[in-house]
């Protein structure tokens, strides 16, 4: 396992919901994907609940992998948000901008290997 991506998680997935890994990922990519430009446009327009609301959807998709540096940035941003701390998001959001692109680029490779 590495710090990002839990593999079993993957194999997991693919056994409970009985579809190709790749649709798996591309889903999930999808998800978070919508979700980070959400969050993006939310933190820009100051519109923290927008944000919030971003977050917490994007972690429901990255807890199904337990990818911990990108669960834990948006675990920030939601907090942030929904305290209104707008420093707190947008730290949370720096985090995101390093974690996601990781995490996805893995994801995908990952799919890809197995295929």
């Amino acid at each position: 396992m590495d710090a990002e991506l839990d593999l079993t998680r993957l194999t997991e997935l693919q056994e409970l919901l009985g579809s190709e890994l790749s649709e798996i990922v591309a889903t999930l990519v999808d998800e978070i994907t919508r979700a980070v430009d959400e969050i993006e446009a939310g933190i820009a327009d100051g519109d923290l609940r927008a944000a919030a609301l971003a977050a917490h959807a994007a972690r429901n998709s990255a807890l199904m992998l337990d990818a911990k540096p990108t669960l834990d940035a948006l675990r920030a941003i939601e907090t942030g948000a929904r305290d209104e701390d707008l420093v707190i998001a947008q730290e949370g959001l720096e985090r995101l901008r390093s974690a996601w692109p990781a995490l996805r680029r893995r994801l995908q490779a990952e799919a890809q290997r197995r295929s």
